[in-house]
């Protein structure tokens, strides 16, 4: 295994995670024919769930008017109805993070970013464990199924989130592990330009603990590679940093999360 920021350093493998971060949820929202929007350096988009998570607004750098950026994307939300959040990696831009709060945002927390800054040999899978891409509408109904079981969250989100549409991308793919026949741990990894974007790793809780996530998050590491990548970003769950940390990421900055105000409910 060949961790570490061979290619890049910190502030450059945050800043490719930031654009990866946003252009990938863009990309989800567009094949869900919801919608995206800019402001600025600032990606706006609203899957129209009425979940704050699932919509957002992605600082990719510094924005050059902290106050009109978050003007635009309250009136952007508040058009889609939808509760969201502002998402900016700390010291990527502390005045876009005043300009909210001073708007009425409020801190809603924030994952850890990291990086993998070179993409080496991956090590040996639990030998139980086989490991596929998808490529069937069987296969994308497994992946809901799974999203959904280990983020716990409506499988009506996950069948919007993840689609034929979503796969057919060039730059998307999804992996599946299985165990004796059955679906035990998913990947999804969204590339742009050399960056391997790792989301939606999804074990359920009777797969936990046997290394069936690392092994997935390696095969979607390995299939961004394949596409062109040379390192990898994610968001950590607090379940997942610890391992993330043991398969080579470092940490690159903790997004702050501030939630907008509610959509006028007149």
């Amino acid at each position: 295994m060949n961790g570490g920021t061979a290619f890049y350093d910190a502030a450059e493998l945050g800043r490719l995670a930031d654009v990866n971060l946003a252009r990938s949820w863009a990309l989800l929202v567009r094949a869900m024919g919801a919608a995206v929007g800019e402001a600025d350096s600032a990606v706006l988009v609203a899957t129209g769930f009425e979940a704050a998570f699932f919509n957002g607004v992605y600082a990719t750098g510094p924005v050059s008017d902290p106050d009109a950026v978050v003007r635009d994307a309250s009136a952007f939300m508040a058009e889609q109805r939808v509760p969201w959040l502002l998402w900016v990696r700390e010291g990527v831009d502390d005045a876009l993070l005043a300009a909210g709060r001073r708007a009425g945002m409020t801190d809603a927390g924030g994952p850890p970013g990291m990086a993998l800054g070179s993409i080496g040999p991956a090590p040996e899978s639990p030998p139980e464990l086989e490991i596929e891409l998808i490529d069937s509408s069987a296969g994308i109904d497994i992946f809901r199924d799974l999203a959904a079981r280990g983020f716990e969250m409506p499988i009506e989100f996950a069948t919007r989130l993840v689609s034929e549409a979503t796969l057919s991308d060039p730059g998307v793919a999804a992996v599946l592990g299985t165990v004796a026949g059955e679906p035990a741990s998913v990947a999804l990894v969204c590339v742009t330009g050399t960056t391997a974007g790792i989301y939606m790793v999804a074990t359920p809780i009777e797969h936990r603990r046997h290394g069936y996530g690392a092994a997935v998050t390696w095969a979607a590491i390995h299939e961004g590679a394949r596409r062109g990548c040379d390192h990898a970003i994610l968001q950590a769950s607090e379940l997942g940093a610890p391992v993330y940390r043991a398969m080579g990421f470092v940490d690159i900055g903790h997004y702050v999360q501030l939630e907008g105000p509610p959509p006028d409910a007149g």
